[in-house]
């Protein structure tokens, strides 16, 4: 019997828009706690996500870079956690039929091109933060 190594990596990458990708709350970093929650965040009843067009298109100019398979359609499905920075106990996520589907990325090592294959990538909302400071009266301060 022989064997093949294979080696995954994944990479997870903050796209860089305006607003998340599920609702219009800003992705700005460094706000006050909770600055950037809105109710879709927190998952108030009757509140629907509302996908970010900037996130796709992000993500297919990422694909045609690469040479991937770019869906027609794609899903997004709930993955439950019960995380403390994840305050509506799910992700919205994709699996099955990501954005991106096979591509490559051709890099040079010394002399020689290799061709690094791409799996997929596919979009998902952040969980969530937890940043903890170490100023006086914070979480995270021991003294």
């Amino acid at each position: 019997m022989e064997w093949e190594i294979v080696i995954g990596i994944e990479t997870h990458v903050q796209l860089k828009t305006n607003s998340k990708i599920f609702s219009g709350a800003s992705t700005s970093f460094g706000k006050e706690p909770n600055a950037n929650a809105c109710l879709v965040s927190l998952a108030y009843p009757g509140v629907l996500p509302v996908l970010n067009e900037e996130a796709v298109n992000c993500a297919i100019k990422f694909g045609l870079a690469v040479d991937a398979k770019i869906t027609e359609h794609s899903i997004f499905a709930r993955k439950n956690y019960f995380y403390p920075d994840l305050p509506k106990g799910y992700q919205i996520s994709q699996l099955d039929l990501p954005v991106v589907g096979e591509g490559s990325l051709i890099i040079t090592v010394g002399d020689e091109n290799k061709s690094i294959r791409i799996l997929r990538a596919h979009l998902e909302e952040d969980a969530g933060k937890s940043v903890h400071g170490i100023r006086r009266g914070k979480i995270g301060n021991r003294s």
